[in-house]
Parts: C-alpha cells; sequence; structure tokens
C-alpha cells in the first residue's frame, strides 16, 4: 500500500475509528508537525544598553542553527526593536553591534506572537549578526542634513542621506503616532497640518523583500525646526 498518495482525510477517518496500521498513524503525526509549523507568528526583540535605555542600529539576526539568517536580517529603530514573521519553530537569534559584545540565544517554538527585551554590554565581541551585508544593498541610514527651503506657500524638505532609503515619515512628535511611511523622495513638500508647526521629525527606513524574508533598516530620528515667525 503506498501511503504517500494516499488522501490525508480518508487517513484521519481511519484513525478515528481505529481501523489504521501503523504507517498511517506515523504519516498523520507528521502531517500535524508540518501544519503547526506551517503557521506564522511574529518574533522580536528589544535590545537595550545596561543602563536599560534602547539600542539603535543593532543588527539582529533570526534563522535556525544552519543558517542564522533564515528569516530575517535587519537592524534595530529608534526604540531598539526589530521584527519578522517566522513559522512555529524553534528559533537561533543572533545581536550585535560595534563596541558591544555580540550574543547568540535559542528560543523555542511558539504560537503567539513575542517581543523579547535583550541586553547587550560593553565588551568584547561575540556573536556578529551581518545584517548590513544583506539589508537593502548595503549600509545603515544615516541623515546627513535637511535644508528647510519656503517659496510662496509651500515648505520643503531637502534631505541628503547615506544610504538607500526606500521610504519615509513625520509627524508632530516622535512617536509618529498614526503618520504612514510613503516612498522615499529627497525633496518632501510638506502638508499644511506639519509646516505650520514649529518642529516636526523625519525618520528614514530602507524596506524590501530578500530571500523570501522583509528586511528593514531605519535611521534614527531627526527633529527639524521650521520657520514660523514669518506666518
Amino acid at each position: 500500500m503506498n501511503t504517500r498518495n494516499t488522501p490525508r482525510t480518508p487517513v484521519r477517518n481511519r484513525i478515528a475509528s481505529h481501523l489504521k496500521p501503523l504507517a498511517l498513524s506515523v504519516l498523520a503525526a507528521s502531517a500535524l508537525v508540518a501544519s503547526l509549523s506551517a503557521e506564522a507568528t511574529q518574533f522580536g526583540v528589544r535590545v537595550v544598553n545596561d543602563s536599560g535605555k534602547p539600542v539603535s542600529g543593532a543588527s539582529v539576526c533570526i534563522g535556525l542553527p544552519g543558517n542564522f539568517k533564515q528569516f530575517g536580517a535587519l537592524f534595530t529603530d529608534a526604540d531598539g526593536m526589530a521584527r519578522v514573521d517566522v513559522p512555529n519553530v524553534p528559533l537561533v537569534v543572533t545581536i550585535s553591534k560595534t563596541r558591544f559584545s555580540g550574543m547568540r540565544i535559542s528560543e523555542p517554538a511558539r504560537g503567539f506572537n513575542l517581543v523579547k527585551q535583550v541586553t547587550l554590554s560593553d565588551g568584547i565581541p561575540g556573536p556578529r549578526c551581518r545584517a548590513g551585508s544583506t539589508t537593502a544593498g548595503g549600509p545603515a541610514i544615516a541623515i546627513d542634513s535637511v535644508d528647510v527651503i519656503e517659496v510662496a506657500d509651500t515648505t520643503t524638505l531637502n534631505i541628503s542621506v547615506s544610504g538607500a532609503p526606500s521610504h519615509y515619515r513625520v509627524a508632530t512628535t516622535d512617536a509618529f503616532d498614526g503618520a504612514r511611511w510613503q516612498q522615499y523622495q529627497p525633496s518632501v513638500e510638506l502638508p499644511l497640518s506639519l509646516a505650520e508647526q514649529g518642529q516636526i521629525f523625519l525618520q528614514l527606513r530602507r524596506y524590501e523583500e530578500v530571500s523570501k524574508a522583509w528586511l528593514e533598516a531605519r535611521s534614527t530620528v531627526v527633529e527639524v525646526r521650521l520657520p514660523i515667525a514669518a506666518r
């Protein structure tokens, strides 16, 4: 009897009626494990230093023992956060940054979303995650300067940046509540609701799909002061 060609539903019926051979029982168990593994959840880390402050720009690799970048290799954002979608399987997580002691931890399979806080301490280098070599074409994003240009009734930000951003967002607070990521362009014309503020906050990111995983790198948050005295 060829169990591989046996439809899954008949196999389950036979299990329920206790009329199955041993081979069918093993097949059903394997199918159950595969089904659980296929259910994606989200795993992330919040990286802090010894003082409990967020560590931005840390490299985070999330994968398997044979491939540490299997599910993602990305940088922490300004809040020290990095998250990816993963299957319900045991994970290997590597976290590192220059001048910090790198770490590699094992995480069990979980069927729910989780963000785990980890602490990077100063010290000699340990395990390394090379997120910069795989995310969006190279180095991390750094905002070098922002020039505010006012012409007639429009206010434009001319952004000079190192790296290759794909999106930007602006808001009145550094929490960016309700602010949506927009397609990046070097010159950003502000809507009136933002142009009338005394200051705004700007952040860039690089976000792309690489090897079936979404990878993200974010710049630090920059405060931009706007000249409103003439209005």
